[in-house]
């Protein structure tokens, strides 16, 4: 039943965001409950063709309960002004499943290992980092979702096993291919040594988005199936909810620019070779005095951008606006097709070349 909802001060704040991507014509891709996202709450357009949005708001200290606003863009524009103090809204009912503050992706011991997720787009590129870096050696993270649903994903090449350790739905480890009956250890800092069934694996196009969605709603939807079981090394991980992880280290930050990624994936150092040879080519100028900072935010922007900007222009053309604007970048003089050059250029170390010896 709708009620009255009284505009409060930060989801005012969230409206004046929306209003202006809406004037500045960058809202036709926010379709969907997550496409838009700020500390209050989430939402986006309800489809491409309509201006109307749907919102859910959740009061920061919890008393506000959590609603439910559709609005028109007007509506939209009027409150980031002002002119609305209240509109029509839902009170959504108790027992839904509530947000107790970020979700939490963890990779390491130190305080840096860690992001406090605000948005998808943070946690994919979290992840897609992360799944990079598997190449070279498996890896172990955990997963918290807002409603302190847990996951552990251990990467390994090209995939991914996925455990549900703790959710309202049930625990259970991904069901991958039965034929395989071999296996691989890793050590974590947490865990210590565990061996992980190869039969566990499923490939990273579809872990990807069930983690995506594990964050969302706290099951890892359609495209992963559970088995009901789970290593028993990982058992004790369920005791530890979120809460109890961070109390054990200084709080994350929540940009994955500043947390330990740029060093920990394969984009950082691919970074520090375009930022070498653009500098080089004289098609960059930057503040040396925080070099450190301009490449930890190219890194990431590797992660985002980088292997589609190799094979596609656009793309290209989207990484180089984007380093234009990294703080530090006093001008960027390559296009988007010089950028895709250097790209291809610097995305792997260069061989040292052997002398043959003469017969």
């Amino acid at each position: 039943m709708s009620q009255s909802f009284k505009i409060p001060d930060d989801f005012r704040a969230f409206m004046r965001q929306v209003a202006a991507k809406v004037d500045f014509g960058e809202i036709d891709t926010a379709v969907g409950d997550y496409a838009l996202e700020h500390e209050c709450g989430r939402g986006g357009r309800v489809a491409r063709d309509r201006d109307v949005y749907r919102f859910t708001y959740l009061a920061q200290d919890g008393s506000g309960g959590r609603w439910e606003i559709e609005l028109h863009e007007q509506e939209i524009r009027d409150i980031a002004g002002g002119l609305l103090d209240e509109v029509p809204g839902t009170l959504l009912a108790e027992g839904t499943r509530t947000s107790r503050g970020e979700a939490l992706l963890v990779w390491g011991e130190y305080d840096d290992d860690a992001l406090r997720v605000r948005t998808l787009t943070d946690l994919a590129i979290a992840l897609d980092g992360i799944h990079a870096r598997a190449a070279h050696e498996p890896c172990m993270v955990r997963l918290w979702s807002p409603s302190d649903d847990q996951a552990v994903a251990v990467f390994h090449g090209v995939d991914c096993a996925i455990y549900v350790v703790h959710s309202f739905a049930g625990y259970g480890r991904s069901v991958g291919d039965p034929t395989r009956s071999d296996s691989f250890e890793l050590v974590d800092h947490d865990v210590g040594a565990v061996t992980i069934p190869f039969a566990d694996l499923v490939p990273w196009r579809v872990a990807r988005p069930a983690l995506l969605h594990f964050v969302q709603t706290g099951t890892l939807g359609d495209s992963v199936i559970l088995d009901g079981s789970i290593p028993t090394q990982l058992l004790f991980l369920s005791d530890f909810d979120r809460a109890a992880e961070l109390a054990t280290r200084r709080p994350p930050p929540f940009d994955p620019a500043l947390s330990s990624l740029p060093s920990k994936v394969p984009h950082g150092d691919w970074a520090k070779r375009l930022i070498t040879s653009l500098l080089e080519l004289q098609l960059l100028e930057i503040d040396m005095h925080i070099l450190d900072t301009v490449i930890a935010r190219v890194a990431i922007l590797l992660v985002q951008y980088g292997d589609d900007a190799l094979d596609a222009p656009e793309p290209a053309h989207t990484l180089a606006k984007e380093i234009e604007r990294v703080r530090g970048v006093g001008a960027l003089f390559a296009t988007g097709g010089d950028l895709q050059i250097a790209l291809r250029r610097t995305q792997e170390p260069p061989t040292q070349p052997h002398a043959l010896p003469f017969t």
